[in-house]
């Protein structure tokens, strides 16, 4: 009854070529860096495009105010 079971050498499984962890820690890093980036760009350009008047408004207010309160000689 033994012989209807034959042996089969165990052989070791191959390691898997995946990414380092050093690699995917990279990424991530890049990928932040690269929003980081879009993100300042769209609060340099666009805010200012969006706010323009607003702050401008602001700004006069305060020349305005400055002027009223100094007095001229």
């Amino acid at each position: 009854m033994e012989d209807a079971y034959q042996e089969v050498p165990y052989s070791e499984p191959e390691p898997k070529k995946g990414m380092s962890g050093w690699l995917i820690a990279l990424i991530i890093i890049g990928a932040l860096v690269v929003i980081c980036c879009l993100c300042l760009l769209i609060v340099v350009v666009l805010a200012p495009t969006l706010l323009g008047p607003a702050m401008g408004n602001v700004f006069s207010t305060i020349i305005e105010t400055v002027e009223a309160t100094t007095p001229m000689p």
